[in-house]
């Protein structure tokens, strides 16, 4: 007889749990409603002065086999950008519209005061390849163009890799050093520091000058001052 009562209690539970889950659900939409009146009455008040992001539920953020994306407070990140997994961004750096940063089968680490373009993709190499396979590494205050795909390579400080450039697995390209755009970089290249880097495949060019290399360093910082409207 005592038995027959576990069933009853068993329906009173599983009726209060989809109660709750229910009220759960309508208090989160209420306060996203809210939300996003807030940002419309904001916006009427800012008048020409505001500029409108339209609502994007794209996740933007998110972990991979228990790997969480560390991301510097101070990071100006595109609302459509994508970051994935093992990966670490340092502060002032700001990612583009469209770009994929995927460290899902290997670690990848961006420096701060980095300059990441619209739809560019940084991956890396597998683990179980290679041995270790190839992390991606990009250092500060380096610069990458727009289109550009970095996989399982080595960007040190103040670099440049412009427009469309590919930089592939085990690479390295050396501090105030430019990959010109639309190059590829092959497997295994190894770029040296101040030096220019042009074709498919790159080759060397030219060593770099005092005033080109100035100039890199400023078009990194510009590039990050006329991303702030990101944040």
């Amino acid at each position: 007889k005592e038995l027959s009562k576990w069933p009853t209690l068993t329906n009173k539970l599983t009726y209060s749990s989809t109660m709750l889950s229910r009220v759960l659900y309508a208090v989160g939409r209420g306060i996203r409603e809210t939300g996003q009146s807030l940002e419309k009455t904001g916006l009427l008040l800012q008048g020409n002065h505001a500029y409108k992001e339209p609502l994007n539920r794209h996740r933007k953020v998110m972990g991979v086999n228990g790997e969480q994306p560390k991301i510097s407070e101070n990071t100006n990140i595109a609302h459509d950008a994508t970051i994935v997994g093992n990966t670490e961004i340092g502060e002032n750096t700001t990612v583009g519209y469209g770009t994929v940063i995927r460290g899902d089968v290997n670690r990848i680490r961006i420096g701060k005061n980095a300059s990441i373009g619209d739809r560019s993709i940084i991956h890396c190499t597998q683990q179980t390849l290679k041995n270790t396979g190839y992390e991606t590494n990009i250092g500060d205050n380096t610069y990458v163009g727009t289109g550009v795909t970095i996989h399982g390579a080595t960007l040190e400080d103040n670099s440049v890799v412009e427009t469309g450039a590919i930089v592939m697995d085990g690479s390295v390209v050396g501090s105030e050093s430019i990959v010109s755009a639309g190059s590829l970089l092959l497997e295994g290249t190894l770029v040296p520091s101040g030096e220019l880097w042009q074709g498919a495949p790159a080759k060397y060019v030219r060593k770099l000058n005092d005033t080109e290399i100035e100039n890199m360093k400023q078009k990194t910082a510009d590039s990050i001052k006329q991303s702030l409207f990101l944040k």
